[in-house]
């Protein structure tokens, strides 16, 4: 590794360091436990140590892909704990505050991020067409991010979906995944393991090509998830278009990459257009598009981050119209990056199509 890469990460684990320490400290002094400076030295510098490791290098290993989940969750808690007991400190110069107090602040605080981020709401889309020839349930499920250690309480949590709403068709937006770990992969097994008896079809984007492009054809074959990749498919009166994100392809045009899909432009057919990054309806008014669904933007994710997503992306959340289109815009089912989420809650979309 170039020596420039430590010269420049090292201000930073200094930074880390220090504030895995402070946080100690702070814990510790709360409960009036004030245990040798040296040994808290130590164990910051290690927790820091493990962290940069285990997010920089792919681990090929369990042990190492479960140290990654964890650290990478306990470097978001500390950097949290550092603002509160920052917080707590400029006020106790003052006034003295109770430890319980203090205790359950920090509790109520993780406990609220906590749930925005694991209890899943249901979202119902009810769309009505002259070109939908019969009632039809879609179940859309967006951006995973599976983990090694988290995997598995949302992938439960569409197979309940599943079984309550009893849709006609699946449809998964990647990110599937947050790195192509084997493990990973192998969380998708639970679908095999519960076959519902209905399509699922999944979407692939920026995260999964970036990560490793045939890594679909190895969750295929742990799965009855069906891949497609940039084009359009006919199933019966419907049409599903979707495009690569515009991440992998570059600057390329939408116009391109909307024309290697061979869709079919002639109105007659009703069209779902499925786009990772939000595209504004006044973008595709050449194209007979009826629904837009969009996911990517996370609503930020964080409560005071959505206007920086507002910014940057066509659209945010919600539900978009203009003429006979529309456009939704999911705010996804779990987390990325920081393991919490704030006034964005998990969400799964059903789509009901109406005569």
């Amino acid at each position: 590794m170039q020596p420039s890469f430590w010269l420049s990460m090292a201000p930073l684990l200094i930074g880390v360091v220090w504030m895995f320490f402070y946080v100690i400290y702070r814990w510790c002094a709360i409960f009036s436990f004030y245990p040798s400076k040296w040994i808290l030295w130590i164990i910051s510098f290690c927790s820091a140590a493990i962290t940069f490791f285990t997010v920089r290098y792919a681990w090929n290993n369990v042990f190492i892909t479960v140290l990654w989940t964890i650290f990478s969750r306990l470097l978001v808690s500390c950097f949290l704990l550092f603002f509160l007991f920052w917080i707590e400190h400029i006020i106790s110069i003052r006034y003295k505050i109770n430890k319980w107090i203090v205790l359950g602040v920090v509790l109520v605080f993780f406990a609220t991020w906590i749930f925005f981020s694991l209890h899943t709401k249901v979202v119902t889309l009810d769309i009505q067409s002259d070109k939908i020839e019969k009632d039809l349930k879609i179940l859309l499920v967006s951006d995973i991010h599976v983990d090694y250690v988290l995997s598995t309480h949302h992938l439960k949590t569409i197979g309940q979906l599943i079984e309550k709403e009893k849709p006609d068709m699946v449809i998964i937006a990647w990110d599937l995944l947050n790195r192509p770990h084997p493990w990973y992969v192998d969380a998708y097994t639970y679908f095999q393991k519960n076959s519902y008896g209905v399509p699922m079809i999944a979407i692939m984007w920026n995260h999964d090509v970036m990560w490793a492009r045939d890594v679909y054809q190895k969750i295929s074959e742990v799965s009855p998830i069906i891949f497609l990749d940039n084009q359009s498919i006919k199933i019966d009166w419907i049409q599903i278009v979707w495009i690569v994100d515009k991440s992998v392809r570059g600057e390329e045009s939408l116009n391109n990459n909307i024309s290697e899909t061979s869709m079919d432009n002639s109105g007659e057919i009703f069209t779902i257009f499925m786009t990772h990054q939000p595209i504004a309806l006044e973008k595709l008014k050449d194209y007979a598009i009826d629904l837009e669904v969009a996911w990517h933007t996370h609503r930020g994710q964080i409560y005071w981050f959505r206007k920086i997503v507002e910014l940057m992306n066509d659209y945010d959340y919600w539900l978009f119209k203009e003429d006979w289109k529309m456009a939704y815009v999911t705010q996804w089912i779990w987390t990325w990056g920081l393991p919490f989420r704030l006034w964005t809650q998990s969400e799964a979309v059903i789509i009901n199509l109406k005569k």
